[in-house]
């Protein structure tokens, strides 16, 4: 394979840099492997010299906090766009959230830390008297 994408990171990246072809590239964007670790040989990504250098393989980081605050707001809006649509033509799919007032925050959080929690909590406001905007 030429391209990956890998939210794991630790051991499970390397492998994933490993099944690339020479010359291919593998963008890191999460690091779930490093979920509350406290141990420094966990928060790395294994990489063999000999595929980076000989088979020219790339690891590149990727962070959509920092990609909107660098993006121009019309990029911004038009990556947006795209995916709205991916998800209107059901390309992508977004897991429904638990809904929690934002009164309950402090029961949610830990809920989403949790380990295979299943859905993410998902903050309501209520928008009048009686509504709640989901």
């Amino acid at each position: 394979m030429r391209k990956a994408i890998d939210c794991v990171a630790g051991p499970v990246g390397a492998q994933v840099s490993q099944a690339l072809a020479p010359g291919g590239e593998v963008v890191v964007y999460g690091a779930l492997s490093t979920h509350r670790q406290t141990d420094p040989a966990a928060l790395t990504i294994p990489l063999q010299a000999r595929s980076v250098i000989y088979e020219t393989k790339v690891v590149r980081g990727f962070w959509l906090n920092r990609w909107f605050g660098t993006a121009s707001p019309e990029d911004a809006l038009r990556a947006l766009s795209e995916v709205r649509g991916l998800v209107a033509d059901e390309v992508l799919t977004i897991p429904q959230g638990q809904p929690f007032p934002l009164e309950r925050f402090a029961e949610a959080v830990p809920l989403a830390e949790a380990p295979a929690h299943g859905t993410k909590p998902l903050f309501v406001f209520e928008d009048g008297p009686g509504e709640v905007d989901k």
